[in-house]
C-alpha cells in the first residue's frame, strides 16, 4: 500500500471531515473531502498505483475530487510507502 502527500485546506461539512489538496503531475491542485481519521502525517492512504510513466504514477483516490475525478497523475515524490 501507498500514501499520497496531501495538504489540509479546509473543513468538511461534518466535524469529522477535512478538505485536502493533492498536487498533481501537471501542477494543478485537486481537492477532496476525506475523513480526518484517514489522514496520517500529512498523507492519505491509497492503493497501489495503477500505472507508472516517466516518473509519474496514476493513482486512485479513496473519494471523488471536487472536480469529479477518482484518478489523478502524481509525481513520484508525492508518494510514500505505507507500512
Amino acid at each position: 500500500m501507498y500514501r499520497v502527500k496531501v495538504r489540509t485546506v479546509g473543513v468538511g461539512q461534518h466535524p469529522s471531515e477535512a478538505v485536502v489538496s493533492v498536487n498533481t503531475a501537471d501542477g494543478r491542485q485537486e481537492e477532496l473531502i476525506v475523513d480526518k481519521r484517514s489522514l496520517e502525517g500529512g498523507s492519505l492512504r491509497i492503493g497501489y498505483p495503477l500505472k507508472k510513466q516517466d516518473g509519474q504514477f496514476l493513482i486512485e483516490l479513496p473519494r471523488e475530487t471536487m472536480r469529479g475525478s477518482w484518478r489523478v497523475w502524481v509525481r513520484e515524490n508525492e508518494l510514500e510507502s505505507a507500512a
